[in-house]
């Protein structure tokens, strides 16, 4: 499990991460990563962006439209 200063050298090296990718990296689950995601958030170092699939979701009928990506941007 990652402390709260790993995970910011890790978003201060990388700037653009998907929770996804902080979740293999930390070989932890999701919602173990966003408490700590969110106090880095309150403290105004991070933000949240959640975005459609590949295609941004433009199109109704695809199923890349269907997911969700959520991106953290380290801007402290």
């Amino acid at each position: 499990m990652a402390s709260l200063l790993e995970l910011k050298a890790y978003l201060q090296n990388r700037k653009i991460v998907s929770i996804d990718e902080l979740s293999v990296h930390f070989k932890t689950t999701p919602d173990t990563l966003m408490p700590m995601l969110d106090q880095w958030i309150r403290k105004g170092k991070l933000r949240k962006e959640t975005s459609g699939g590949t295609c941004g979701g433009k199109h109704n009928t695809c199923s890349c439209g269907d997911s969700k990506q959520i991106w953290y941007e380290w801007t402290g």
